[in-house]
């Protein structure tokens, strides 16, 4: 697989017996659809491990805006998007088999946002309670109640139509 960031040849390193793929051009790091999760929270020794490992790399100047192709499924975009409500991580993930790749220093940037499974579970609690409070989303879901209502009323009618037509 190559990085696809610098278009060369990634590592497949072993780290606590799990595989992940990691650019020496640029630090980055490729995880599996759900390998993530063996690496994300701080008390994960194989993230520390894996972090220490990926300093040792410089990044070069490059354009972190410029999207990207999943190193797996080569013919792929990766979509961009924040991981988290917090909005100060944007990774890349692979629509095709799930894949994340991390530019340098995210996943180390991710392990300090949520500590723990609850700090990540709490960030959404308290994004959708925010949510729920702004205006703009509450006249939002007002829209979308008033359409439902349009909408089942219209099918009642046309319920009643038929059956009187026939």
């Amino acid at each position: 697989m190559k990085c696809p960031r610098t278009e060369s040849n990634l590592k497949q390193i072993k780290v606590g017996g799990i595989a992940v793929d990691i650019s020496q051009a640029c630090g980055g790091v490729f995880f599996d659809n759900h390998e993530l999760a063996h690496f994300d929270e701080q008390h994960e020794k194989r993230g520390t491990v894996l972090i220490d490992h990926l300093a040792q790399f410089s990044p070069p100047a490059l354009d972190y805006s410029k999207r990207i192709n999943c190193p797996k499924c080569t013919d792929i975009v990766m979509a961009r998007q924040f991981y988290s409500p917090k909005h100060q991580i944007e990774i890349d993930i692979c629509p095709g088999c799930g894949g994340i790749w991390f530019d340098y220093g995210e996943l180390a940037k991710l392990r300090g946002l949520f500590p723990h499974q609850s700090d990540r579970e709490q960030a959404g609690k308290d994004f959708e309670k925010n949510m729920l409070e702004d205006p703009m989303y509450q006249a939002y879901f007002t829209q979308i109640e008033q359409k439902q209502s349009l909408a089942k009323k219209l099918n009642r009618f046309s319920q009643f139509i038929n059956t009187r037509i026939f």
